[in-house]
């Protein structure tokens, strides 16, 4: 990632195209992380283009509002065929789908303000079982909007405060990320575990 930045900063007057592109690969579900992408925006504007810092912004939030926006279309215009295409089959699967229909049904925005902060898989997921759900895309656009609103500006604030020592939070993103996914699919199985013997105890009645 640093060899990233570092080409980045020596195409300055490139860098929010740049920028852009990446994040419009990670709407495709491409691996690349959007919180890392953030962090790094924030630090390249305030270490390489201090001038350029609101325009990298403005362009680094589009990017990942308009990212959501691919993410939604495929599950809208793909549906559960997603399933069965491998590229998105680890982060797509019925019961992920439900539940997480089940959500921003049941909470509206703050499921999508919360989802912005989780790790990629989830995040992508959630807009996906947007389209999946044929939520109808302006009421998308609005929650989505609103969310992406907060966490774009959170953490490229975060990155251009900390400058030069981005690398440090990189590193704990990372760290975050790996500890977010283990603690949801823990979530997952304790909670499709305790279905499981529900129904067992009920069959056994």
């Amino acid at each position: 990632m640093e060899d990233v930045i570092s080409f980045i900063c020596q195409h300055a007057h490139s860098a929010h195209w740049m920028i852009f592109l990446l994040l419009m690969l990670a709407g495709f579900n491409v691996p690349i992380s959007e919180d890392i992408i953030l962090i790094s925006a924030g630090a390249i504007a305030s270490t390489c283009i201090p001038e350029h810092t609101l325009n990298l912004f403005l362009w680094t939030w589009a990017g990942c509002w308009i990212s959501a926006w691919e993410a939604y279309w495929l599950g809208r215009l793909l549906g559960p065929k997603l399933y069965n295409i491998r590229w998105f089959s680890y982060i797509i699967t019925p019961e992920r789908i439900a539940r997480l229909h089940h959500y921003y049904e049941k909470f509206g925005i703050f499921a999508f303000i919360v989802g912005r902060f989780c790790p990629g898989g989830v995040r992508n997921a959630l807009f996906m079982t947007s389209g999946l759900g044929k939520m109808p895309f302006p009421t998308f656009l609005l929650r989505d909007g609103i969310a992406c609103a907060i966490s774009s500006t959170t953490i490229f604030t975060i990155g251009y405060h900390l400058g030069e020592n981005y690398h440090v939070i990189i590193q704990y993103i990372v760290e975050y990320n790996r500890v977010a996914f283990g603690a949801i699919l823990s979530i997952i199985a304790l909670v499709v575990g305790f279905f499981w013997a529900k129904k067992r105890l009920t069959t056994a009645k």
